[in-house]
């Protein structure tokens, strides 16, 4: 069961009388969305549908839909988006809905909740872990290391914890956001100049994290010896031997070509990165049901189809990673529930002092 939240505090907001300004430049609407780690969203404060336009045909109002990610257009969860969901829709409607697809053009991160909290954004994608470090770390464990252990668990967490209205979705929603269904982005795991297939292969190892508070005390406990180190300067860290390890997903590995500093990518599976489809509220209370139907089936299609896309293309990822002789550490060689027996004292302890939800009743849907 989940514990009763904390009330979250509400952000200030950008003001809504500038939602006119957006209509004409094609920013009409709100979306809003963390990790990997999503809502329904409503239309602008005049009534309208997310900005949209009356139509005299075409069976409906004419919208235009803001659609936001910080990922750049060539990124896989980009592009299976424009395929599964946007082409979707403006093939469905017939371009009686259009999508403006802004990818890494609003800023980063806390641009795109600030976006979609002011209404600029109809529906943006993020991760659990970027919702839970503005809006409530009690949810943390949606997005921490050996709590979820795969995409089929993490569905029934989000389902149990995340989406009721005394979850997650409830804090998100006094923010104008609300949380809708959840694709897989990938699995972190580890890098090292050694196989790493159970707990003790880590012990004394100077494992370079993001700071974290709840990532470190898991890896603490298992016996790493963690080590902060800026993104930007982790090559040389590793080439340096400022730190031993690393951990990331397949696609860091080869972008920041760590091959080049760590022979083994050892497929640990520690972290699902998952994000999920966030919505405006406003935006989304504003539309005809027919179309909030059509665009939230349409999500919960697209992120089944994304998720398959997204495995596939990191399953090549892997193969170019051989290629640059990389010994690939497979699942299978990995003892990952050593990993979680090593790591379950933290993971007791961040459920009783940090998490509004039990670690024995997510463990149990999995």
């Amino acid at each position: 069961m989940a514990r009763k939240h904390k009330p979250a505090s509400r952000r200030s907001v950008l003001k809504r009388g500038g939602l006119a300004l957006g209509v004409g430049m094609g920013l009409a609407g709100c979306m809003g969305g963390n990790g990997d780690g999503s809502g329904d969203g409503g239309g602008d404060s005049d009534g309208d549908s997310g900005g949209a336009t009356t139509s005299s045909g075409g069976g409906g109002e004419e919208l235009d839909i803001t659609f936001a990610t910080t990922q750049p257009p060539e990124n896989i969860s980009v592009q299976t988006a424009q395929e599964h969901f946007i082409d979707v829709i403006e093939e469905e409607t017939d371009g009686r809905i259009s999508v403006n697809l802004e990818a890494a053009t609003l800023g980063g991160t806390e641009d795109n909740l600030d976006a979609i909290e002011a209404g600029t954004v109809d529906i943006l994608h993020e991760s659990p872990t970027a919702l839970s470090q503005r809006f409530s770390s009690e949810y943390s464990f949606a997005g921490d290391p050996f709590v979820i252990e795969d995409m089929e668990h993490y569905r029934a967490v989000n389902e149990e914890f995340l989406m009721p209205e005394d979850g997650l979705n409830g804090i998100l929603m006094e923010n104008g956001i609300q949380l809708g269904p959840a694709f897989y982005v990938g699995n972190r795991c580890f890098t090292s100049n050694k196989p790493v297939t159970s707990p003790e292969d880590v012990q004394g190892l100077k494992l370079r994290l993001p700071q974290y508070e709840t990532w470190t005390a898991v890896w603490d406990e298992i016996g790493a010896d963690v080590t902060p180190v800026a993104y930007d300067e982790l090559y040389s860290a590793l080439q340096t031997g400022v730190v031993d390890a690393s951990e990331g997903p397949i696609s860091q590995f080869l972008s920041v070509s760590l091959y080049e500093v760590q022979s083994h990518f050892s497929v640990t599976n520690h972290l699902l990165d998952t994000k999920h489809f966030l919505y405006n509220s406003e935006f989304f209370d504003g539309l005809s049901d027919e179309d909030r139907e059509l665009i939230t089936s349409t999500a919960s299609d697209a992120v089944e189809a994304m998720t398959e896309d997204i495995k596939a293309e990191e399953e090549s990822l892997y193969e170019q990673a051989r290629e640059e002789d990389t010994t690939v550490v497979t699942a299978d060689e990995v003892d990952r529930d050593a990993f979680v027996e090593a790591g379950q004292p933290a993971l007791d302890e961040l459920s009783e002092t940090n998490w509004a939800v039990d670690i024995a009743d997510i463990q149990d849907l999995a």
